[in-house]
């Protein structure tokens, strides 16, 4: 069971590895050294008394003090590793969790805004109540995310497209008819041509009476997200439909209120963005992870394995 669970944490783990040192500037020791044990065994008296022992059993041993002095050396490349203090690094894959923005904010991201500015949108504070949602909404996005802004009535228009930091466009309703349903189509076709993750935020009092059933593409969302959110009650006002849109995307459906409105956007953006990563298989922060253990165990290993080898001669 539990070799299982490991094998299943390789989902979440990136293979890329690389060794580092804390410390490589000692490095530079590692020629002195080596240099006075090179003069050291050259200057030395010694007959390798121990080691003829070994060469005069079977001939064709002499191999045995190549080996011999390799390994000196190798144990001396071994402390100056230690001593740099090696580490290796890894790249580790984290799954993003439901609700967690922080990690959310690190993954870059789609966010469009579908904004119904037709003659409806008029009637009482719905637009400012719809300007006011959308910058709330964009207060939310992280550094990298990047907003689509598209007004629509009659026609769908993309007014904007960038860092939610620079946007600037002041809404202004007034326009004939209201197409729903083709700012819809719009945001799925841009959706399905974007490399990034996208989630689709519709805003509008819910009044349609042009163009395309906003229920039938809607239902072509799949694994799109989209939230439908609703502004403005009375005349034109149709938040059924919005319910319906958001039943037939399998998305949100949300009410805009003047009290709590950072938490309604920071909830839906919640939602939408962790969708649209999920959908995208990009649900995850990637971190880097320092191990000291692996590479000083592995050292300390060929350590224990060289050092009888060493003291053969007695060098």
């Amino acid at each position: 069971m539990a070799l299982m669970e490991w094998v299943g944490g390789l989902d979440t783990l990136s293979l890329q590895a690389m060794i580092r040192f804390d410390y490589p500037e000692y490095a530079l020791l590692l020629a002195p050294v080596l240099a006075a044990y090179c003069t050291l065994l050259a200057c030395a008296g010694r007959s390798y008394v121990k080691l003829r022992r070994i060469l005069t059993l079977v001939e064709g041993w002499g191999w045995v003090r190549s080996l011999v002095i390799s390994s000196k050396l190798l144990l001396l490349i071994l402390l100056v590793a230690l001593l740099c203090q090696p580490y290796v690094e890894r790249v580790e894959k984290r799954l993003i969790e439901t609700g967690d923005l922080e990690a959310m904010r690190e993954v870059p991201a789609t966010i469009m805004l579908l904004v119904d500015v037709s003659r409806s949108m008029e009637y009482g504070n719905r637009i400012g109540e719809a300007e006011a949602f959308v910058l709330s909404l964009l207060s939310q996005l992280g550094g990298g995310d990047r907003v689509v802004v598209v007004l629509f009535a009659g026609e769908a228009e993309v007014v904007y497209e960038g860092p939610p930091s620079n946007f600037t466009v002041e809404f202004k309703a007034g326009r004939r008819y209201s197409a729903i349903g083709d700012a819809l189509s719009l945001a799925l076709s841009y959706s399905r041509a974007s490399n990034l993750p996208v989630g689709v935020v519709l805003v509008s009092d819910g009044g349609w009476n042009y163009g395309s059933d906003p229920v039938q593409v809607a239902r072509a969302y799949g694994g799109v997200p989209l939230a439908a959110v609703h502004v403005g009650y009375g005349a034109s006002s149709n938040p059924e439909l919005l319910m319906r849109v958001a039943e037939a995307s399998g998305g949100w459906y949300y009410e805009v209120t003047q009290e709590g409105l950072n938490s309604l956007t920071e909830n839906l953006y919640s939602e939408v963005k962790y969708a649209a990563l999920a959908s995208r298989g990009e649900n995850y922060v990637e971190h880097a992870v320092r191990d000291y253990a692996l590479p000083q165990l592995a050292a300390w290993a060929i350590f224990i394995v060289v050092l009888p080898l060493t003291l053969i001669d007695g060098v």
